[in-house]
């Protein structure tokens, strides 16, 4: 089945392999549960007057997520590259259309979201994050670089999971650790997505080795 991607060179190939393997399919597991939940929106009109007044944006930002969930697992698919490489350029081009819709539309939600600067900020930075490495991927790729345009769509759908981590930090915090609303938003618009980008840089390096 289709692997993550290539990680370092490993006394234990089979292992690796398996590894692989086994981050992928979590990859794609949660990125289909958050797409799942993200249906509701489109469904009916949310109960939360202030995603109400926004309905839009928010559905925008929400429908480019989606894409991008969808997709993205799909570009790490070395079997897919190898046998169907149209098929992986005509996915990584409405890949990217998505994360541009919904990072604009974030980024505009981000400057009216709850709780001040430190959210617009935080939410605010992740979009112009997303939407940069998404330019710089498609940049990569038009000049034939291959693996500087494989080291940017790591780090674009690192971003992109910002939408898993953000459902997971958010009940941990509200329902097991009891954190008021307030601090939970503000932690979590940073949390969301400065350790994933960590992550991605942490993998780009060490199969640069």
């Amino acid at each position: 089945m289709a692997q993550l991607v290539q990680l370092p060179v490993s006394t234990h190939p089979d292992r690796s392999s398996r590894l692989s393997t086994i981050l992928w399919w979590l990859m794609m597991l949660c990125s289909t549960a958050i797409v799942a939940y993200g249906v509701s929106y489109f469904l009916a009109t949310p109960h939360d007057r202030h995603f109400a007044r926004y309905i839009v944006p928010l559905r925008l930002h929400i429908a480019g997520g989606m894409g991008a969930l969808l997709t993205g697992p799909w570009q790490f698919s070395q079997k897919l590259r190898a046998r169907a490489l149209n098929v992986h350029r005509w996915l990584g081009r409405f890949y990217l259309l998505e994360v541009v819709v919904g990072s604009i539309a974030g980024l505009f939600m981000s400057i009216v979201s709850k709780q001040g600067p430190a959210t617009h900020f935080g939410f605010g930075i992740l979009d112009v994050l997303w939407f940069f490495t998404a330019l710089q991927a498609y940049r990569m790729v038009r000049r034939g670089d291959i693996e500087a345009h494989r080291r940017w769509m790591i780090r674009n759908f690192a971003l992109t999971l910002a939408a898993v981590s953000l459902r997971v930090y958010m009940p941990l915090m509200l329902g097991i650790l009891h954190w008021p609303f307030r601090p939970t938003f503000i932690t979590v618009a940073w949390l969301c997505w400065i350790p994933n980008l960590l992550v991605a840089e942490w993998m780009i390096r060490r199969q640069a080795l």
